[in-house]
């Protein structure tokens, strides 16, 4: 029983120290998008929603980059 215990303690230990070189280093800092802050309106009446329209706040990434390299949109 003990031999069973003992062999399944190192068989846990060692698990743990598999996989290492997978090449998997943890997320990319780049491929995450910011969202923008959050703000209080100064009034809390809700707009009227829109069918079909898009979310205000919802990050437009091609919009952002075209604005940050001082070009125009269209």
């Amino acid at each position: 029983m003990q031999r069973i215990m003992i062999g399944l303690a190192a068989c846990a230990a060692l698990a743990g120290c598999g996989n290492r070189s997978a090449g998997d280093s943890g997320p990319d800092e780049f491929a995450v998008q910011t969202a923008r802050p959050l703000i209080y309106p100064a009034t809390n009446a809700l707009p009227v929603p829109t069918p079909g329209g898009t979310n205000p706040a919802d990050p437009n990434p091609r919009a952002q980059a075209i604005a940050a390299l001082n070009g125009t949109g269209g």
